[in-house]
């Protein structure tokens, strides 16, 4: 299972290489542990959202329902 962040079509650790630890709450147990996101890694993203923008406002609402459907289903 990938823990990184996903970022303009691609997985990577976050630029300060920060983590988080996920811990199941019924065992206290912890489960793994995750990047964790800073300003600067959430500035790219956005960057990267508006960049791919205009590809996604270009495909039919039809495609772009079930992409997010499938998405929801994951």
């Amino acid at each position: 299972m990938e823990t990184g962040l996903y970022i303009n079509g691609e997985w990577r650790p976050s630029l300060d290489g920060a983590r988080i630890e996920v811990i199941d709450p019924a065992t206290e147990e912890i489960i793994t542990d995750v990047a964790s996101a800073s300003k600067e890694d959430a500035l790219l993203a956005v960057e990267a959202a508006h960049a791919a923008q205009p590809l996604w406002a270009a495909r039919p609402p039809r495609e772009r329902a079930e992409i997010l459907r499938r998405a929801f289903d994951l």
